[in-house]
């Protein structure tokens, strides 16, 4: 298990500004998940930067500790209890769904707020609630989301229009309530459901497993960094149909063999935030996914925590959706200045992040839009976007 700290202290302190406040950061920074986890911790570290350099939180300077989870929830626990003896108010993490529900009720034992940049199980929803409080909340929407846009491209006439599904699901928490959540939604008949172990040493046999049963179309949920395995198995046999991903996955190089595939991601429409941010951090762009919402995360505590006048997990907690709901002054990537200014001025805040928006609900939770892409002639096109009423209304036109 890794970790590592960061002080980033450059800015201008208050005359209190002896006693840092503490952050971490708990990201798998080795494994498969490496570079995504590498670039999230790049990411709040930027934020720390940003806010440090705008005098703190408080006035006192923010120190961030990260823990290399190694994508493990054995490990992560572990590591948290390091990061709760350090004192840190609140922390980034975890990225993948079996993590975060692992942390999430230690987090609200020892009233410690957690923010993930890319859990996306629907159970978090309900994760991490204490004396009256939530101290789970995330950057990214829940996976019952993923689960209608998923179920809408696999039974729509004009995409996938199919009547009969193979669901091809990566083992882990994440695969299993995804793919559940997707079955349920779906009009076509799930006729094979198969999980598959990302660290096997080959996958034809999963695919050809998938196949069994003649599927018209798969829907296949996995992680980015842990899908290739699968796919590339799928390109070297002659199985033939539309696959419809999970979010993520059509970042990089595009395969000749995902001609005509599907994917339901968060809208791919860039906020000011994210320019501002991919600028800040220009010596590793492209961006991994996750990386603008692990920016957020941080900088959304530390904006609860100067708005509630307090350093302290329930302050933070109890602040969070009131500075992101989407209404009072907009502030985003890189305005601690700002965020400070206001707050002494006594308005309302309004956090524009760089991964989107970031208006949480009580669940401390965003609801996205999704967008509809699809391969045609070796490039991604967007087809159609999914906006927040079409969720609200639970998948209607």
């Amino acid at each position: 298990m890794g970790l590592g700290s960061l002080a980033g202290c450059v800015g201008t302190f208050g005359t209190e500004s002896g006693e840092p406040v503490r952050f971490g950061a708990m990201l798998p920074v080795s494994g498969s998940l490496e570079q995504v986890g590498t670039h999230g911790k790049r990411a709040a570290e930027q934020a720390v930067e940003d806010i440090n350099r705008a005098g703190g939180v408080l006035g006192r300077p923010v120190e961030l500790t990260t823990v290399d989870t190694e994508g493990s929830a054995s490990v992560a626990t572990d590591g948290y209890t390091s990061l709760a003896d350090a004192g840190v108010v609140g922390f980034v993490g975890g990225l993948v769904s079996d993590v975060s529900l692992a942390l999430a009720p230690k987090a609200a034992d020892d009233a410690v707020m957690e923010m993930s940049p890319a859990s996306t199980n629907p159970r978090l929803s309900d994760a991490g609630r204490a004396d009256g409080r939530k101290f789970f909340g995330r950057t990214v929407p829940s996976d019952s989301l993923q689960a209608t846009a998923m179920a809408k491209i696999l039974d729509a006439t004009q995409y996938a229009d199919a009547d009969r599904v193979a669901l091809l699901t990566v083992d882990g928490a994440f695969g299993s309530d995804l793919g559940t959540a997707l079955g349920d939604q779906l009009d076509a008949e799930v006729v094979t459901e198969v999980s598959y172990d990302p660290s096997a040493a080959e996958f034809g046999g999963a695919v050809d497993e998938a196949f069994a049963d003649s599927p018209d179309a798969v829907g296949f949920v996995s992680v980015p960094g842990q899908e290739r395995g699968v796919l590339d198995a799928y390109g070297a046999s002659d199985h033939e149909a539309p696959w419809v991903f999970s979010a993520g996955m059509f970042d990089g190089e595009i395969p000749p063999y995902y001609e005509g595939f599907y994917s339901a991601s968060l809208s791919s429409v860039r906020t000011d935030g994210y320019f501002h941010l991919t600028q800040r951090l220009s010596d590793i762009a492209p961006l991994q996914p996750y990386a603008a919402n692990a920016y957020d995360a941080l900088f959304l505590m530390a904006t609860a925590a100067e708005y509630a006048g307090e350093a302290s997990g329930p302050a933070i907690a109890d602040a969070l959706q009131a500075v992101s709901g989407g209404t009072g002054h907009t502030v985003s990537v890189g305005e601690f200045d700002r965020v400070r200014t206001l707050v002494d001025a006594g308005r309302e805040l309004n956090y524009q992040g760089a991964s989107s928006g970031v208006d949480l609900t009580d669940a401390l939770e965003p609801l996205s839009s999704y967008l509809v892409e699809r391969v045609r002639n070796g490039s991604v096109e967007q087809v159609e976007l999914l906006q927040r009423q079409f969720f609200e209304s639970g998948g209607g036109q």
